[in-house]
């Protein structure tokens, strides 16, 4: 589940959401409470050491779990100008999270699984909108023919573009953060309660 599905599932703003994952705002009781359930755990759950933890000998790095750096890049996005355009940049929209769209050329599409009603819409070129809170609905495979997708219209359908029809990706990108001066904390008593590590 990535930034924007885990927002639309609990109702809060990207933004917000991405900025407590990333360790920039504290993590609230509340937040706590309904991310837990919209990623499906229980606070049990959440609360139990994992088994085998304990078999895990002090100060063994190569037995603990990568870091978020380390997972990151195993699923970064390799990039090069010899490469398929079209398929970096839709592989690295996805990796990312972000909504995004691309523009398809609609002669190439006859046999692509696209509805023809919707086709004849688009006489030219053929704009696809993917929120980033679906993405996982969208199951893009890869393939050397081109990208596979679940799409829906009028029902769901599995569409192939040719790589070759993709003319254009553009990316939707969260606005970054203020870089102005830190706002002044909240005083204790007015605050909502969040969680803090204690080591």
């Amino acid at each position: 589940m990535n930034v924007a599905a885990l927002a639309e599932k609990v109702g809060e703003k990207r933004g917000l959401v991405k900025r407590v994952l990333s360790g920039k705002e504290p993590l609230t009781v509340d937040q706590l409470m309904g991310w837990t359930q919209a990623l499906g755990l229980s606070m049990e759950e959440l609360a139990q050491v994992p088994t085998g933890m304990a078999e895990i000998p002090e100060g063994d790095p190569e037995a603990l779990a990568p870091t978020l750096a380390e997972a990151e890049a195993e699923d970064a996005v390799m990039l090069s100008p010899y490469g398929l355009h079209a398929e970096q940049g839709i592989k690295m929209a996805f990796a990312m999270g972000v909504d995004f769209a691309f523009v398809s050329e609609s002669a190439q599409l006859v046999e692509s699984g696209v509805p023809p009603q919707v086709l004849a819409r688009f006489p030219e070129r053929m704009l696809i909108r993917l929120d980033a809170a679906y993405h996982k609905y969208n199951a893009p495979q890869y393939g050397d023919h081109g990208l596979t997708l679940t799409l829906s219209f009028d029902t769901v359908y599995t569409c192939v573009f040719p790589w070759s029809s993709v003319l254009q990706v553009t990316l939707y990108c969260e606005p970054p953060d203020p870089t102005g001066p830190e706002p002044e904390p909240e005083p204790e008593e007015t605050s909502r309660p969040t969680l803090r590590l204690i080591k």
